[in-house]
């Protein structure tokens, strides 16, 4: 299967946070496979935040292509993250994103 990435969409406000981000499913819901929920291109716009969020049920991986932010990992701001950072939340863990720069984050986010 070949699936080409859909556009974005504009979400606002993520989880309570502050700004906006764009959110591309590439794993449609008639795609899933297994244990894996979403798999997805995200992009955190310039001063904004995905608020700090808990994963009760599932687990999700973010990993960074483009640009930096802060790592909220289990309520703790971590050092800045960048391009090429791989972040793990495991089930029951809680975690968010910032993004105070001038620049966007561009990640892969996958949630199983």
């Amino acid at each position: 299967m070949i699936r080409k990435t859909p556009e974005f969409s504009v979400i606002h406000n993520v989880h309570g946070g502050k700004g906006s981000m764009e959110i591309a499913r590439i794993l449609t819901d008639e795609d899933r496979a297994g244990a894996l929920r979403l798999f997805a291109r995200v992009t955190v716009h310039p001063h904004s935040t995905i608020a700090y969020h808990l994963h009760e049920e599932d687990s999700e991986i973010y990993y960074l292509l483009e640009g930096k932010g802060i790592f909220i990992d289990n309520g703790e701001k971590r050092s800045p993250v960048e391009a090429g950072d791989f972040c793990m939340i495991r089930q029951g863990e809680g975690h968010g994103i910032e993004n105070p720069y001038d620049e966007p984050i561009e990640l892969l986010a996958v949630v199983f």
